[in-house]
């Protein structure tokens, strides 16, 4: 009989630990340490660390893209923006070490990972970059939103969802249902017209 899998063990591992000494600190023989494994058996799931990352960093790429998909495609963009918001804050809300990972690790990516994969998280962060610049300018025509610095707002929004990984830990259900309530109130009301 086959052994069993260690592959999301040691996905999770690799997570906490270039959370806790950033990616270029971490090591494949500190990860392996930590998981119990060798560092040959390591390379079976990972062949190098900046797989690792890529893998990172391309979940929560990918966990993104889907949520802009339950953003109805009919309704106010008012509608619309407190649905993307309330997603997002849900999301980063549960992943803690990878989101934390993912914020910290990106602005170097060009560094860490191979040009094709470094591209291909670039087109990803585009196109989230794409369509919620297009929502808040369709809020700003309508009137639905102030006249605003659709790219302050955009950054403003991201570096909040960026931190809640640090700290945010849900003790239940109804108090991660009440940060998202919160947190997208709050966004909101920064950017609709009052």
């Amino acid at each position: 009989m086959p052994r069993p899998s260690r592959r999301d063990e040691v996905y999770a591992t690799a997570a906490r630990i270039i959370r806790q000494q950033g990616y270029s600190a971490a090591t494949m023989d500190s990860i392996a340490d930590a998981v119990g494994l060798n560092k040959g058996t390591l390379y079976h799931y990972y062949p190098s660390k900046s797989a690792i990352l890529f893998e990172l960093l391309s979940v929560q790429i990918e966990a993104t893209l889907k949520l802009i998909g339950r953003v109805p495609k009919e309704g106010t963009a008012t509608e619309r923006m407190r649905e993307l918001i309330a997603l997002q804050v849900d999301h980063v809300a549960t992943r803690h070490d990878e989101l934390v990972v993912f914020f910290q690790e990106l602005p170097w990516i060009d560094q860490h990972l191979p040009e094709a994969q470094a591209a291909d998280i670039h087109r990803g962060v585009d196109k989230y970059e794409r369509f919620t610049k297009q929502l808040l300018r369709a809020g700003v025509r309508t009137g639905e939103f102030r006249e605003l610095d659709v790219d302050a707002v955009l950054y403003s929004v991201i570096g909040i969802l960026a931190y809640v990984p640090n700290w945010f830990r849900p003790s239940t259900a109804k108090a991660q249902a009440t940060l998202v309530g919160e947190l997208t109130d709050f966004i909101m009301g920064g950017i609709v017209t009052k």
